[in-house]
Formats: structure tokens, sequence, C-alpha cells
């Protein structure tokens, strides 16, 4: 494709399909020896650059997904100029907020996080920090970061994959690099968190 207008030659961005408004979005990433703070969306025609009146700072290798539930693209992590970030953020198509839950996930970079449709969370894996690769799990609700443990658990890595198979309601990781190198190994993902449910009418009356 050969659009009009497109964003500048980058890489260690993160993007996204906002279901709701039918674009994908693009935030930051390193542009030449730069990181960037641009938000940029495409329309299936060509690249526009938002212009927020606040956004999240300069970053890359940060993890973004889109929650279907809540119509928000959500962002976390990522490494800046003041080094690795912990900040989550949302984007409802004109305005970036920052969430200030009281619990979140270490700083890191690297990570994968994906939308679980099934249970309407957020589940982000692994990453890493200054001292390494990582190995936890984390699950956002669109209020709170909650640890996630389990008795297995992939081997701590960066650079992973992570999708939702939506056939089996799992998320799927694949591959990354661990302390021993490029790994090949599948991983599926499920909680015992119950879903969500809501009452409706008030019943027969017998």
């Amino acid at each position: 494709l050969h659009p009009p207008v497109s964003p500048p030659p980058c890489s260690g961005h993160a993007l996204v399909y906002d279901g709701a408004r039918q674009r994908v979005v693009l935030f930051g990433g390193r542009v030449g020896q730069q990181v960037s703070d641009h938000t940029w969306e495409w329309d299936g025609q060509t690249w526009t650059r938002m212009n927020p009146q606040r956004s999240p700072t300069a970053r890359e290798m940060h993890a973004m997904a889109y929650d279907a539930a809540r119509q928000r693209v959500v962002l976390f992590g990522g490494y800046g100029n003041s080094g690795y970030d912990e900040s989550t953020w949302e984007w409802d198509g004109t305005t970036w907020t920052e969430a200030l839950p009281s619990s979140a996930p270490p700083p890191r970079s690297g990570h994968a996080m994906v939308y679980d449709h099934g249970r309407r969370r957020m589940v982000l894996f692994g990453g890493q920090d200054a001292s390494g690769v990582l190995d936890d799990t984390w699950e956002w609700d669109g209020v709170q970061w909650i640890q996630q443990f389990s008795r297995f658990t992939p081997l701590p890595r960066t650079r992973h994959a992570m999708g939702y198979f939506a056939a089996n309601s799992r998320v799927v990781l694949f591959a990354g690099y661990s302390l021993t190198g490029a790994e090949d190994d599948t991983w599926l993902y499920s909680s015992l968190t119950p879903g969500r449910y809501q009452v409706l009418g008030t019943g027969c009356l017998v």
C-alpha cells in the first residue's frame, strides 16, 4: 500500500485494532535515535496523526491490546528516556487517560498482553527489567491489576507473542527469548476466575 500519509520509519512500537471505531491504533516506538510519543490511526486508506492533549511518555517495546467490553485500547509499560515504565494508559479514540490502580506489574519492556474475550480481562506475561527476564502473569479488569499464580508457568522470557484462541477460550503464548536463547514452546493459559453475570428481572412468582 502507498497511503498519502504514513508514520515515520520506526521499530519497537505497538499496534492494535479498535473494533468499535474500526481503526488501527499505533503508539510510540523508536524513530532514528529517539523514542516517540506519537499516536497514529489507520482507517484502511491513510494514516492520521492524532493530537491528544495528553499522552503516555515516549517509549518502545510496550504492549497494547483492545478491551472490547469497555471499548478502550489499553497500553502498559515499555522502555523510555527514564528507563523501564510501569504506567497503564487507555485510549478512547480522542483522549489518553492514565489509570492509577493501587497495584500494578513492576516496570518492564518486551512483555506481551492480550485481551481474554471470554473473561473480559487483559492478560500480561513476562518481559524484562534491569534485573533480567520475567515470568509473572497479571490480569487487568479495567480497575485493578491482579497477579495470578500457577503451578506451571512458561520460562521467564521477553519478546514473545500472545493471542486469544476463541474456540476454546484460551490465551496462547508462543516462543520468545529466555535465559537460554530463543524458545519454540507453545503454552495455553486459562484462569479459574469466575465470569461476570447480571441479574435481569425478578423471576417467576410461584
